[in-house]
């Protein structure tokens, strides 16, 4: 009989070795790194793409007013203008009487409550134009910007907007 030199080629495997499992385990961890970045990414397109929406809505509504008024609500610190409504908590119905001198006998809305900001960190804003006007002969407001914080975004300002604080506008159509 001979005797073999060596070790024996037949190994019992009873569980993973250290390397095997460090191994996995750093697989496991960069694929989850990988996998919250994109997840952060996408969170953050959605409540741009919402900001977006909102203030398209605003604007929506901010035209039929016009439609109705021949003029666009001016901001005011009385608790009145557009820009006061847009700051409040929960946000107000926007009505023919906002922004406006007389108030109609009838007030019609023209949305039941203004959107907010979805992370409610830096509030929409709105700036009428020419600045300062306040809805009296000689002195209508005929334009405006309205303004939000993207999240993944260069600025996109209209040249009549110059709020440097925000990198989103829209002006009248």
């Amino acid at each position: 009989m001979s005797k073999s030199r060596g070790f024996s080629a037949k190994r019992e495997a009873k569980g993973f070795t250290l390397i095997e499992l460090l191994i996995t385990i750093s697989i496991i961890a960069v694929l989850s790194a990988i996998g919250l970045v994109a997840y952060s990414t996408v969170l953050k397109q959605g409540r741009d793409s919402k900001r977006q929406s909102d203030l398209r809505s605003i604007q929506s509504a901010l035209e039929q007013y016009y439609s109705d008024q021949s003029f666009y609500p001016f901001t005011s610190g009385s608790g009145k203008g557009m820009d006061d409504l847009l700051s409040e908590s929960p946000p107000p119905a926007f009505t023919s009487s906002t922004g406006n001198q007389s108030s109609p006998p009838s007030p019609k809305t023209y949305m039941n409550f203004l959107p907010q900001n979805p992370t409610g960190t830096l509030r929409y804003k709105y700036e009428e134009s020419p600045k300062s006007c306040y809805n009296a002969p000689g002195n209508w407001c005929t334009g405006y910007c309205l303004y939000a914080k993207l999240e993944n975004s260069s600025p996109v300002l209209p040249a009549a907007c110059t709020n440097a604080s925000y990198n989103f506008a829209v002006t009248p159509p």
